[in-house]
């Protein structure tokens, strides 16, 4: 019987059209059926609900996504801006350019980074350098388990060290913000063809400052996966010595294991 209370069912979606003309489909037995209604759910009444009417997807969200684009669109304004100011040969204008153009290029880079951590993107099997929600939070769960046994870590750190970027929505608004206003000053300033050094020298330190925050927060998130998968990897080589059965241990013992393994398991 159905046990998840879903009136709509998901086995129509599977497209089943086969008659048996031969018989070969058989209901199961008593004992199997009586089995198979001890099991734990496999499935929610909701997910049953999204598979049969087809609305699987649209579970994640980027929590930065409005920040960072502020953020992409504040700093191509600035770069059209500051090339306006070139061309009315204030000087040093160019510093802001520069620093705009390594800000709406990092920017974007922060905007794809925090999409693949966050599950916008999701992993497609061809990247092996960035984290991904799934593949992050899966290693994360093992760093987790394993540090809390040898180093009693009780903090969530082990699993969120790939996932800072998105934890920082408020500091990103407030240098949304930050930039916002200088806009405005160098807007007014290369309007009235009055943009001081100091101003300059003031909104090139903002656009750096922001640049800075995500590109750490962006290296610091890959830079721990990196970590992260490096250490599960390790955790795992050394993970196929446990529980040995008595074959496995005679093979090891007496034929392909070293003296270091041995010692090891021996002890």
């Amino acid at each position: 019987m159905a046990t998840v209370n879903n009136a709509t069912g998901v086995y129509a979606t599977l497209g089943y059209n086969f008659n048996d003309p031969n018989g070969d489909i058989q209901v199961l037995s008593a004992n199997t059926q009586a089995h198979l209604n001890t099991m734990p759910a496999f499935i929610a009444t909701w997910q049953a609900q999204d598979i049969a009417n087809n609305t699987v997807g649209g579970y994640f969200q980027n929590p930065t996504v409005s920040y960072v684009n502020s953020i992409i669109s504040i700093s191509a304004d600035m770069i059209v801006l500051a090339n306006t100011a070139n061309n009315q040969n204030i000087a040093d204008a160019d510093l802001i350019m520069t620093a705009a153009t390594n800000l709406y290029n990092d920017a974007g880079s922060f905007l794809a980074h925090t999409n693949r951590i966050s599950g916008v993107t999701p992993f497609t099997g061809q990247d092996s350098i960035n984290p991904y929600y799934q593949n992050a939070l899966s290693l994360g769960k093992t760093a987790m388990y394993i540090t809390n046994q040898t180093d009693g870590i009780i903090n969530t750190s082990p699993i969120l060290g790939s996932f800072t970027s998105i934890l920082v929505g408020p500091q990103i608004s407030t240098e949304a913000n930050t930039l916002a206003a200088d806009l405005v000053v160098l807007d007014a300033g290369v309007t009235a063809n009055t943009l001081t050094y100091s101003q300059i020298v003031q909104i090139t330190s903002d656009i750096t400052s922001v640049d800075t925050f995500l590109n750490t927060r962006r290296n610091g998130d890959v830079t721990y996966y990196t970590n992260l998968k490096s250490f599960v990897d390790k955790y795992n080589q050394t993970k196929q010595f446990s529980n040995m059965g008595e074959t496995e241990t005679y093979l090891v013992n007496n034929f392909v294991g070293t003296d270091k393994i041995k010692t090891r398991i021996n002890s």
